[in-house]
């Protein structure tokens, strides 16, 4: 990530033209996803603690059972102008031992060019840059939506078979 007071942003979904990804799941305890979420952050995506924020959280008991809403932003390094960003958001309900709870994926690559010094919000070093990301780097940012994709599908299939086992009742504690 660049770090710069002025950047010139180019953001792409993973998944054109679709925003995010939803997965539904009803069943036996959905409040067992907030743990399997963040284990699957950190194994799956491979994000080191720092570049994972949870957004909000709110976890509410009420008579009826429980309701949850949980909000992550994981950033995922690929190179010194070029990230994933994925927002990951958990809500549910449970009463008593079934609920329900909905998954969002919202995944996007994000690529950033300083512009704070002279030379960068001159014309030459703009006409140079685009040149530069025209004939090169186009194909690394490909490179990169390619392996977002299959970096979110796995993410997403992992989160997709933990439910599938939760309703076997084979999923672990």
């Amino acid at each position: 990530m660049v770090w710069a007071r002025t950047k010139l942003m180019i953001w792409d979904y993973i998944f054109e033209p679709v925003v995010d990804i939803r997965i539904s799941y009803t069943g036996k305890t959905p409040q067992k996803f907030y743990k399997k979420i963040n284990e699957l952050i950190r194994t799956v995506l491979n994000v080191p603690d720092a570049y994972v924020q949870e957004k909000s959280y709110n976890w509410e008991k009420t008579k009826d059972g429980e309701k949850f809403e949980i909000a992550w932003e994981v950033a995922k390094v690929l190179d010194v102008f070029s990230y994933i960003v994925l927002e990951i958001d958990l809500r549910g309900f449970s009463a008593g031992d079934e609920g329900k709870a909905t998954i969002r994926i919202r995944p996007r690559l994000i690529t950033e060019y300083p512009q704070d010094t002279i030379w960068q919000q001159n014309l030459i070093y703009e006409m140079l840059r685009r040149a530069w990301h025209r004939f090169f780097y186009h194909r690394k940012r490909m490179e990169y939506l390619n392996f977002g994709k299959e970096l979110v599908t796995s993410f997403e299939s992992s989160v997709k078979r933990f439910g599938e086992l939760m309703n076997q009742g084979i999923a672990e504690q």
